[in-house]
């Protein structure tokens, strides 16, 4: 299944979805091609989501409860378009439905995350089936499944995670366990209207609340983020992950994390072939002034 996750493969998945619930997919647009493929319907104000294979049918599921958790918990998120009954599935493609936002100004800002993080980790206990967090779980399936990739990239990446795996298991966390996101950066938050609003709902789970504020923490380690708005984004959510202990575990799962995502697609871009190298080159020599570079 992961070998046919190609646009050719998946506009054809994408029309038959529509026309399985009576949207139109005239004129769709792919946005994103990841561990989804997102399109948003030009004629009907829906964006479609198209999972990996058949075995994220739960995930996709989870995805959906959370959402209607979330917004009878009063945090602003991401709904799933009413009125269809989802998720369908379409060559063992688990498809959904969402509503479509145009993107307001001014763009979300750390201080939104911050602020709609904070209100996810109090919102209490969710009426939905969540897993218990394992941050490295899509990382040997990935390698697994990588093509395009030196094997002497995938054996480094497996050993490290394989270390990361033991690290993890040794860490005591400082915050309160419980529901988490489990991909809190901005790039998740869009504006409607007046709300910020909290999208991609596929890795929530039951875990430790330092997680969702690693990916801020790195915007500043990899990606250039200046240390003011990092002191103000951990002000306004009221903690810094990085005074505690265990964090440089979780940034190294997380730079793990980030690069076998950004693996899956280096056959269908240069770019993103030029990045998967320079990230694993900067892992291995242990070089943390190397900047990558954001997809």
């Amino acid at each position: 299944m992961e070998a046919d996750f190609t646009p050719e493969t998946l506009t054809d998945v994408m029309r038959s979805a529509c026309h399985a619930v009576g949207f139109d997919p005239a004129g769709a647009e792919l946005l994103r091609l990841g561990e989804n493929a997102i399109y948003r319907l030009a004629a009907e104000g829906v964006v479609v989501r198209i999972a990996r294979g058949q075995e994220r049918l739960p995930a996709v599921e989870k995805e959906l409860c959370v959402a209607g958790w979330l917004q009878a918990s009063g945090v602003p998120a991401i709904q799933a378009h009413p009125g269809v009954a989802q998720p369908v599935c379409i060559d063992g493609y688990p498809v959904s439905f969402w509503e479509a936002i145009i993107p307001a100004e001014p763009s979300p800002a750390l201080g939104d995350l911050a602020g709609l993080i904070r209100r996810f980790h109090a919102a209490g206990d969710p009426p939905c089936e969540l897993p218990e967090f394992d941050p490295l779980y899509q990382v040997e399936p990935r390698l697994d499944a990588a093509k395009a990739v030196r094997e002497e990239d995938t054996e480094f990446l497996r050993a490290r995670c394989r270390e990361l795996v033991k690290r993890y298991a040794e860490l005591e966390f400082a915050l309160p366990y419980g529901p988490i996101h489990g991909d809190a950066h901005l790039g998740n938050l869009l504006r409607a209207s007046q709300d910020v609003v909290l999208l991609d709902f596929e890795v929530v789970a039951l875990g430790p609340r330092e997680w969702d504020l690693i990916p801020t923490s790195m915007a500043g380690e990899r990606f250039g983020l200046p240390d003011a708005r990092y002191r103000a984004f951990c002000n306004a959510y009221g903690f810094d992950v990085r005074s505690w202990t265990g964090y440089t575990v979780l940034r190294d799962v997380r730079e793990l994390t980030m690069t076998t995502w950004l693996m899956q697609n280096v056959g269908e871009d240069s770019r993103i072939a030029e990045e998967f190298a320079l990230r694993v080159g900067s892992l291995r020599e242990g070089d943390r002034d190397v900047v990558w570079h954001p997809f």
